[in-house]
């Protein structure tokens, strides 16, 4: 059997006895971008025999990663994962890319997937039971080889420039980080390999900035706003504002703060009210002129008693003490993101079983404001009823559905399966490349890009 594919890659084995040809793995790029679904077939199998197949990596931390599926080959003697689910493995459903996004730690631990470079190595290999008979080495990478990386400590912005070549301005993105802080590279790159100059920019956590999400002054994105227009080779009056958890609640309120400056929103699993800052007693997150945008909700503590939120394996959920708060009515609605000032088109992207905050609730109390203010902005709602908060690039190993926090140092719960969040990432990220697209780039922007 042949793939359709432009670009074959054929590995072959130590036979497993003479006479025969040797099987092989075709894939359908040897060197891809994270985001970008390759194929996987291997060949020459006898017919309906059951073969494992696994794929292993190893992070900067020598942490070990592996996933592993059995499979039954066809009367052809093939088995083509973009046709068939595993008859049992580390991931269930047909999925190319399942091999991939289901690598877990070996030893298994709650370890996050960590990767500092522009690309790491992953090796497939075919076991007949114990006796290995095919492997073949992929590349994966987290940017464009192409995309130039520029760091950007000017005006008092701190952040990381990533810019794909163009003889053009490029329509730019800016991406913001949630409540963990830094500056949020990964999905910054990775958008900047499809055609954008992408501005990953810190805002707290980082040096330079504020420690903590406290007393943000917004005029610091007043300022990042004027630097991109100084820029040549960006296109200041075409200007995204990508954001997660935190980072999607900044996103909106730059939106309405600064209509004039944005043109995109992608808004991830966002709250619809402006939320108070990381700290035991109440304290702004945002200020703009030195003074709160609104008055702080309610949200109830969670309960870090008796062990709660110490270890991967007793984190907590936090989603019930935003539904807890959102009871004292006039405080919620006294808090609200002003969204109707926004003139810019929205994409926003929910999680049903997010453990967070109710993500999907407030994407909906965000349409329904618009929709009660009459505004003419264009609101697209992507909503993964079986997703956590955990929804953001595809194909990327995950530990599981608790997350350590680094500022608070406590385990959290953040719903989900590994499975719907890759899926709901696997679909959400095409369409948010494609939201940018269409929003940003105009026919000519497109034709030297």
């Amino acid at each position: 059997m042949s793939l359709s594919f432009s670009s074959i890659v054929a590995v072959t084995a130590v036979p497993y006895f003479s006479g025969t040809e040797l099987p092989i793995i075709e894939i359908s790029s040897e060197k891809s971008l994270l985001d970008q679904e390759i194929g996987i077939v291997v060949n020459n199998l006898i017919p309906a025999e059951i073969i494992s197949i696994q794929a292993q990596t190893t992070d900067d931390n020598n942490t070990k990663w592996v996933s592993s599926a059995l499979f039954q080959a066809n009367k052809k003697g093939v088995v083509d994962l973009s046709a068939e689910s595993p008859r049992e493995g580390s991931y269930s459903q047909i999925d190319p890319m399942g091999l991939l996004w289901s690598m877990q730690p070996d030893p298994l631990d709650f370890s996050a997937f960590k990767v500092k470079g522009d690309a790491f190595s992953v090796t497939f290999k075919v076991f007949r039971g114990k006796q290995e008979i095919a492997t073949k080495e992929i590349v994966r990478l987290r940017k464009s080889e192409e995309v130039k990386r520029i760091t950007v400590q000017e005006n008092g912005l701190v952040g990381i420039l990533f810019l794909a070549p163009s003889d053009k301005p490029l329509p730019v993105i800016i991406t913001l980080s949630g409540s963990n802080g830094g500056l949020g590279e990964n999905r910054a790159q990775l958008l900047a390999s499809h055609g954008f100059g992408v501005l990953a920019l810190g805002y707290f956590g980082v040096e330079g900035l504020p420690s903590n999400l406290q007393d943000i002054p917004l005029e610091y994105f007043e300022t990042a706003f004027s630097w991109l227009k100084s820029q040549s080779y960006l296109d200041g009056s075409r200007v995204g504002v990508y954001g997660a958890s935190r980072g999607a609640e900044l996103a909106l309120i730059l939106g309405s703060l600064f209509p004039e400056s944005v043109q995109a929103i992608g808004a991830i699993v966002p709250s619809s009210v402006i939320y108070g800052g990381l700290s035991e007693t109440p304290v702004n997150a945002w200020l703009y002129k030195n003074k709160p945008l609104a008055p702080l909700p309610s949200v109830s503590k969670a309960d870090f008693s008796n062990g709660n939120g110490e270890d991967a394996n007793h984190p907590v959920n936090t989603v019930q003490n935003f539904l807890e708060g959102m009871k004292d009515e006039e405080a919620f609605k006294a808090a609200a993101i002003p969204v109707e000032k926004i003139r810019a088109p929205l994409l926003l992207v929910s999680s049903g079983d997010d453990q967070m905050w109710p993500s999907t609730l407030y994407a909906s109390q965000i349409q329904e404001r618009l929709k009660a203010h009459k505004s003419p902005t264009s609101c697209e709602h992507l909503t993964y009823p079986r997703a956590g908060h955990g929804i953001g690039i595809p194909n990327i190993p995950l530990p599981g559905s608790s997350y350590y926090h680094p500022v608070s140092k406590k385990w959290f719960s953040m719903g989900g399966t590994i499975a719907d969040d890759q899926h709901a990432s696997q679909d959400s990220w095409k369409k948010t490349i494609a939201f940018f697209q269409k929003s940003l780039k105009s026919e000519a922007t497109k034709e030297h890009i």
